[in-house]
């Protein structure tokens, strides 16, 4: 039946929605026209902010400790300091008290430093130490003695028999 003023839709040309199945809609959500590799999805609601209040009084407690390690390292760069000036006065001390000397020692030639007690004229000690050297004089007396052996000709022996 035709009424006569009926107004008649026409179809739009373009290309037709179809709908995709691997976008599920939320609730709330407005639908777009979006190619597949730009969809837009709503965001999910995150868990609630939580406040750790033992962190903070765990950095109340580093915080402690620092200041503790701070006097204690300050505490101990004084008592070194008053360490390093009683090593001083020591040095100076025995600075005082002891006579250094270089000497050559004759028979091997080597260098040898000694330090004498001013007051007794002890030696206290000695570098390289008397053992070293009389191992170094029996040593060069034997080098000499080889040396010696070789420079002398060797005369020629006769074997006599009678």
């Amino acid at each position: 039946m035709d009424f006569g003023n009926a107004p008649r839709t026409a179809p739009i040309g373009g290309i037709p929605v179809v709908p995709r199945a691997d976008v599920v809609a939320a609730q709330g959500s407005v639908s777009v026209e979006l190619p597949p590799e730009q969809t837009v999805q709503s965001a999910q609601a995150g868990e609630a902010v939580k406040l750790d209040l033992r962190a903070q009084e765990r950095s109340a407690r580093d915080i402690d400790a620092r200041t503790r390690d701070l006097q204690t390292r300050a505490a101990f760069a004084r008592r070194s300091a008053e360490g390093q000036q009683q090593e001083r006065q020591a040095e100076q001390d025995l600075d005082a008290a002891v006579e250094r000397r270089i000497v050559i020692e004759p028979r091997t030639r080597a260098i040898v430093m000694q330090q004498r007690d001013r007051d007794t004229g002890e030696t206290i000690s000695q570098l390289p130490d008397e053992t070293m050297l009389k191992l170094r004089i029996y040593s060069r007396e034997l080098a000499d003695r080889a040396r010696d052996a070789e420079e002398q000709p060797v005369a020629p022996q006769v074997e006599r028999i009678a």
